[in-house]
């Protein structure tokens, strides 16, 4: 596939579905696009929104891995589809994309890393609390409860992962 591929979608229209495995790059040409998780559930949560001149669908395209959110348009968006085929001549004709994907990895490798050490903490704590027979605090709680939601979005795809789907 050439890397001038354009489409459009119409406002409300589904780009891709999570869990969907596609191995292509979305540059936004205009208009704006919405990545949610659990899309049309009672869980539905709204991870990103993102306009013209950003990209998304880039960790799929490296890893070669289902998508983890879905994609909706906002509003009538044009996209650019970067293939794996295309990826090459996509960054020689947009070389900065590759800086913003690296930047984009390394502060999501930052927020990982700060949630880990905040889940370690906190059950440092609860440890501690258990021992010596203290009672665990509303703030130390409610942390868990946040920690153990964000543990349980990302151990979904894990287990994909692992299991093959």
């Amino acid at each position: 596939m050439d890397n001038r591929v354009e489409r459009t979608y119409k406002k409300g229209e589904v780009i891709y579905r999570q869990n969907d495995y596609e191995t292509c790059l979305y540059d936004i040409l205009y208009g704006s696009v919405a990545l949610y998780q659990n899309y049309g559930t009672k869980d539905e949560t709204l991870v990103k929104e993102l306009n013209a001149d950003s990209y998304f669908g880039e960790i799929e395209l490296i890893e070669a891995r289902p998508r983890t959110t879905t994609a909706v348009a906002l509003e009538k968006t044009e996209v650019k589809v970067i293939t794996a085929e295309s990826f090459g001549a996509y960054f020689q004709e947009k070389p900065a994309v590759v800086m913003s994907i690296m930047q984009q990895m390394s502060a999501r490798i930052r927020e990982l890393t700060r949630l880990y050490q905040e889940a370690c903490r906190v059950t440092a704590e609860s440890v501690e609390a258990e021992k010596t027979g203290r009672e665990k605090s509303d703030e130390l709680e409610q942390k868990r409860k946040e920690l153990t939601a964000i543990y349980h979005s990302y151990s979904l795809f894990s287990d994909k992962d692992r299991n093959g789907k």
